[in-house]
């Protein structure tokens, strides 16, 4: 079950942002202790970037959109601080 969360997320998201012509999506995944789901590494999240930009009319009409992961390389005690902050 948990493989499908992250692509659907990440598949709602862009289906709203381009709804509110919004280039920028951000998800709270990471890589560090990622426990073996593939879709929380860089290489998913950059495939699926691609992907967005060829699936959708604004991507396709040369506005991209960028999915942002700012706790993708940050550790648990990172992410605390980064939090508490």
């Amino acid at each position: 079950m948990y493989l499908l969360e992250i692509p659907f997320f990440l598949a709602f998201a862009l289906a709203w942002a381009e709804v509110l012509h919004c280039q920028n999506i951000f998800i709270g995944v990471n890589a560090v202790d990622y426990s073996g789901y593939p879709d929380c590494r860089p290489e998913f999240i950059n495939a699926f970037q691609s992907l967005a930009n060829l699936a959708t009319k604004a991507g396709v009409e040369g506005v991209p959109f960028t999915i942002h992961t700012p706790l993708l390389n940050l550790s648990k005690a990172d992410i605390i601080t980064t939090g508490i902050a």
